[in-house]
C-alpha cells in the first residue's frame, strides 16, 4: 500500500493517468526495458538523464566542484562525469553527497516532465531510474517495476557491454539496493534471464498490462 508521503507527492501531480518507476540492479536490462517502453508509444523520463542535465547548471556545478575538488572539473569548464562518477562511487558517502547537491534540480525537471506527460494524456507514464527507491523517487509513483536478472548474467552482460570487470559491478552494486530488496519492493517484477527478443516481447505484455490498469482507473 502506497505510505501517506507518496499519496502526498503523487497528488502533486495532475492527471489520472498511471505513473509508473522503472528500476533493476545494474546491468539487469532496465534500459533495454526502457528503449522497447519508447517504441511502442509510451513516455519514458529518464531520471538519469535528468541528472546529467542538472549538473550542467551553474548552481550545481559550483556546488559539486565544491564538494568533489577540481578534479572533476573538465578542460571545458564543464563537470567531466566520467571524473565524477569515479570518486562519487568510491564510497556511499560520496555518492550520498552527490545526490543531495543533484536530487533538488532532478526532482523539480520531473515533476515538471511527468506533469506534461499527464497533462498531454499519456495513460501511462514511466520514470526510468537506477535509484529509484534510494531515491524517494517512488513516492511519485502508483506503482513499481523491477527488472531482475540472475547476478552471473548481469556480470556476463556488463563484461560484454560495458568492459566492467566484477570489481566494478560490484562498486556500483554497493551505491545501490541489493537485487534482492529492490525485487522485494517492487510491484511487479520483469524477469529478464533470456534474449532480447523474449524481454521485448515481455515488455510489451507488461505495457499493455499497465495500459489495461490505467483504463480501469478512469472507469
Amino acid at each position: 500500500m502506497p505510505s501517506d508521503a507518496s499519496r502526498r507527492a503523487r497528488s502533486e501531480l495532475p492527471g489520472q493517468g498511471l505513473v509508473v518507476g522503472l528500476t533493476g540492479a545494474p546491468a539487469a536490462g532496465k534500459s533495454t526495458v526502457a528503449r522497447f517502453l519508447r517504441e511502442a508509444g509510451c513516455p519514458v523520463i529518464d531520471v538519469d538523464g535528468l541528472g546529467h542535465e542538472a549538473l550542467d547548471a551553474p548552481a550545481v556545478r559550483e556546488a559539486v566542484q565544491q564538494a568533489f575538488g577540481p578534479g572533476v572539473v573538465g578542460a571545458d569548464g564543464r563537470l567531466d562525469r566520467h571524473a565524477l562518477a569515479r570518486v562519487a562511487f568510491r564510497s556511499p558517502a560520496a555518492l550520498r553527497r552527490l545526490e543531495e547537491l543533484v536530487h533538488p534540480t532532478v526532482a523539480e525537471r520531473l515533476r515538471e516532465e511527468v506533469a506534461a506527460a499527464l497533462r498531454a494524456g499519456a495513460d501511462v507514464v514511466v520514470v526510468d531510474a537506477a535509484l529509484l527507491f534510494e531515491g524517494g523517487i517512488d513516492a511519485y509513483c502508483d506503482e513499481t517495476i523491477v527488472v531482475h536478472a540472475p547476478r552471473e548474467l548481469r556480470l556476463a552482460r556488463a563484461e560484454s557491454a560495458r568492459g566492467w570487470d566484477d570489481g566494478e559491478l560490484r562498486r556500483r552494486e554497493q551505491s545501490q539496493l541489493s537485487a534482492e530488496e529492490k525485487r522485494s519492493r517492487a510491484a511487479r517484477v520483469l524477469v529478464n534471464a533470456g534474449d532480447r527478443e523474449a524481454l521485448g516481447r515481455a515488455t510489451l505484455a507488461l505495457y499493455a498490462e499497465l495500459r489495461a490498469a490505467a483504463t480501469e482507473r478512469l472507469t
